[in-house]
């Protein structure tokens, strides 16, 4: 008899004390819920399904659906509520004022292309309806003119007729309209201007005073002043 009447005091004992945690747990953790519940949750908590269950559950599509969704919205809520309560213990760290320690952001910039003045041959894309000639000839140049640093593409215009072979049966033999592309230091365009005739392909041969002297794939020499950007005669003794 005293053997029971022990047992049953341990177990009260120990159901009472349980017990008595839990409501001192339950006590301390109440500020934190209650403050969970009252502050905003944050975005990131609230998950992108619960928008799509509410719309579910405004359509009223039927008891068993409705469960489903119910218990689903329910673990979702609580999810967030969690996800919040964390949210509020532990807040992100706010940012020093005067940023002292912490390492800046710092930006290497990258070497300026140095421009290699006279005529060469470089590897030129096409731009718009200007088509470079290839590097196999010499198709650049770079010069001061006028105290600017002032680039030459030589090459072709692109035909803007889609039907010049019907139209113009003559060019099949002229080749392509020769042209040369002038653009500054920063590669925009300040000119584009057109041989005066229609004899291929064109590329540079020499540079003489102000002058350009250029050559077409057919042999045709033509002569481009540097100082007004246009083709000129070629009695300027640049040949």
């Amino acid at each position: 008899m005293r053997i029971h009447f022990r047992n049953v005091l341990i177990i009260s004992v120990t159901g009472i004390t349980i017990l008595g945690l839990f409501l001192v747990l339950k006590f301390l953790m109440a500020p934190e819920i209650a403050k969970a519940n009252t502050n905003p949750v944050p975005e990131y908590c609230i998950p992108i399904e619960l928008q799509a269950i509410d719309t579910e559950l405004s359509k009223d599509s039927g008891a068993t659906t409705n469960k489903l969704l119910i218990e689903k919205k329910a673990a979702f809520e609580k999810s967030m509520e969690e996800c919040a309560m964390l949210a509020t213990s532990h807040p992100p760290a706010e940012k020093p004022e005067e940023l002292i320690g912490v390492m800046q952001l710092t930006l290497t910039p990258l070497p300026t292309s140095q421009i290699i003045l006279g005529i060469q041959k470089n590897i030129l894309l096409p731009s718009g309806d200007f088509i470079p000639t290839s590097e196999s000839q010499n198709n650049y140049w770079a010069g001061v003119v006028n105290g600017q640093t002032i680039q030459i593409l030589a090459g072709i215009l692109r035909d803007q007729d889609e039907n010049w072979r019907e139209n113009h049966p003559e060019w099949e033999e002229m080749g392509p309209q020769g042209a040369v592309e002038v653009v500054d230091q920063n590669w925009s365009m300040v000119a584009l201007m057109q041989t005066p005739t229609r004899n291929g392909y064109v590329h540079f041969v020499k540079e003489c005073n102000s002058s350009l002297l250029l050559q077409a794939d057919d042999g045709t020499m033509f002569v481009f002043d540097l100082a007004k950007f246009i083709f000129i005669t070629s009695d300027t003794g640049c040949q």
